[in-house]
């Protein structure tokens, strides 16, 4: 079964960290015993914001990418999903961008982005993040960001971005939206999870939700198990989801995570576990990660 994870932050691990490739949470032998066929590589912009050096250390995980021992795919992707360990990037954190559409497509040339989420835990050029509670939406250059990524076929990632600015976008942006790495919020309530609304509004335009695996996102009491992976698996689902969901485990970024799901070899559990509750196969087969495949594919199609 081919499965897929639309989030991780290993590229910041081995570039800005400096950990070595085989001590992090995601390597090419846990991916291969996972099954994982399609990992997406995020280019995190730091824990500075617009202070900190995002441009500059987007460069630097760029120049570590050989160390992840993973082949990335930088052309258009292939017909059928990858059968072995692949790559694609992503960015979380547009301040990596300086408020320069220059630098956009300077990354875009450099590691064909396929989703930026486009603030992380700090205000930037784009907008503001769903931590801190700010009622305003996006920035003109937020507007300006989002057509150039409609032309190149690159989705929004809304998992860090306000209640205010996920509206705009819904309003704005030419392709769906994607939630890389959230929660039901409903079922935890953090504003880094989403709404009723939002899983909703992203149903209806076709996007992706990606489950995000940190215990403090699934549970309020930070202790979580795969019956609580289940649970946001259930709640989504009832919402009408199952076409638009999948995996963003955010592995090597978050510390607490469900008992048996440390890492990319705890995803055949998660699996199981719906298959035991009764999910059928082709239902599992789209969470697993043809879901992502779709919106990817749909991206490309999209790109003028």
């Amino acid at each position: 079964m081919f499965i897929a994870d639309a989030h991780c932050d290993t590229l910041y691990e081995i570039g800005i960290c400096h950990t070595a490739p085989e001590r992090c949470v995601i390597t090419p032998d846990k991916l291969e015993k996972g099954g994982v066929g399609l990992q997406t590589f995020a280019l995190f912009a730091g824990k500075h914001g617009t202070e900190g050096t995002a441009y500059q250390d987007g460069l630097d995980m760029l120049a570590v990418v050989p160390q992840l021992k993973v082949p990335l795919l930088l052309d258009d992707l292939p017909d059928a999903p990858p059968a072995t360990p692949t790559g694609i990037l992503s960015c979380e954190g547009g301040e990596m961008f300086e408020g320069s559409i220059e630098r956009f497509h300077e990354f875009m040339a450099r590691g064909r982005l396929r989703m930026i989420a486009l603030t992380w835990n700090f205000e930037n050029e784009i907008g503001y993040p769903a931590l801190g509670g700010e009622k305003k939406g996006l920035k003109p250059f937020g507007f300006e960001l989002l057509r150039e990524m409609d032309a190149a076929g690159v989705r929004a990632d809304v998992s860090h971005l306000n209640e205010a600015g996920f509206w705009d976008l819904m309003d704005r942006a030419e392709l769906a939206p994607i939630a890389s790495h959230s929660d039901c919020r409903w079922l935890c309530d953090t504003p880094r999870n989403l709404t009723k609304d939002q899983v909703r509004a992203i149903i209806d335009r076709n996007g992706f939700i990606g489950i995000n695996f940190y215990a403090n996102f699934l549970h309020p009491e930070g202790k979580a198990t795969l019956d609580d992976v289940l649970r946001h698996i259930d709640a989504i689902c009832e919402l009408g989801g199952e076409r638009v969901l999948g995996f963003g485990s955010d592995f090597d970024g978050i510390d607490s995570w469900p008992d048996g799901l440390g890492d990319p070899t705890g995803f055949p559990a998660v699996l199981d576990l719906l298959r035991r509750h009764g999910y059928p196969e082709e239902t599992l087969q789209n969470i697993a990660g043809l879901n992502l495949w779709r919106v990817l594919k749909e991206s490309e199609a999209h790109r003028r």
